[in-house]
């Protein structure tokens, strides 16, 4: 699942953006690693019978309900078409401030 999350993340980051999409898939990863086990320790003191494979349930429905998101919900199509936009509008723009620079230094 791991490696689709990074698949994924990475067809929909514009190229010479993908420090910034990765750097927030990490932080986002590292802080679910830290919440994942509180939730995990919170399922099992509320199961009536501490029940030690009751957060594997929770997780499998979580991974299930993300898998069918990205599956149904990201269109990758329209993905790429979004990122050549994004990166012809910044490329305007950069061209943009080094004319208005230039005018500057003259």
């Amino acid at each position: 699942m791991y490696s689709y999350s990074q698949i994924m993340v990475s067809e929909v980051t514009p190229r010479g953006k993908e420090f910034l999409f990765f750097s927030l898939f990490s932080i986002i990863g590292k802080t679910s690693s830290f919440i994942g086990p509180l939730i995990s320790s919170a399922i099992i003191d509320a199961s009536p019978n501490g029940n030690n494979s009751t957060p594997f349930y929770f997780l499998f429905s979580l991974s299930l309900s993300s898998f069918v998101l990205l599956f149904l919900g990201v269109d990758l199509k329209k993905s790429r078409k979004e990122q050549e936009r994004f990166l012809a509008e910044e490329k305007l723009q950069r061209e943009k401030l080094a004319e208005g620079s230039g005018s500057f230094a003259s």
